[in-house]
């Protein structure tokens, strides 16, 4: 079946640089920069930081997604129900 080719094929080495930046910077950021800013007995801090740079890295994944691809940003499907 020949259908249009995605946008993807054209923009696909922008989209794994892209990919590999943001997640190389996560990477980097967890254990460079909350190391340095966290001290090493505040567990809950560690915790929290973690997940708010997971949080922003995932985020800015899915707007390079939206961007290069064009897919909507939609909201995870739900299990069950």
């Amino acid at each position: 079946m020949m259908g249009r080719a995605r946008k993807t094929n054209f923009l696909r080495p922008l989209y794994r640089m892209g990919w590999l930046t943001i997640w190389s910077a996560w990477v980097v950021v967890l254990f460079y920069g909350v190391p340095a800013w966290v001290p090493y007995n505040d567990k809950l801090t560690w915790v929290v930081l973690t997940v708010l740079v997971t949080t922003v890295a995932y985020g800015l994944h899915r707007l390079l997604d939206y961007f290069v691809t064009g897919r909507p940003l939609r909201a995870p499907r739900q299990i069950g129900g």
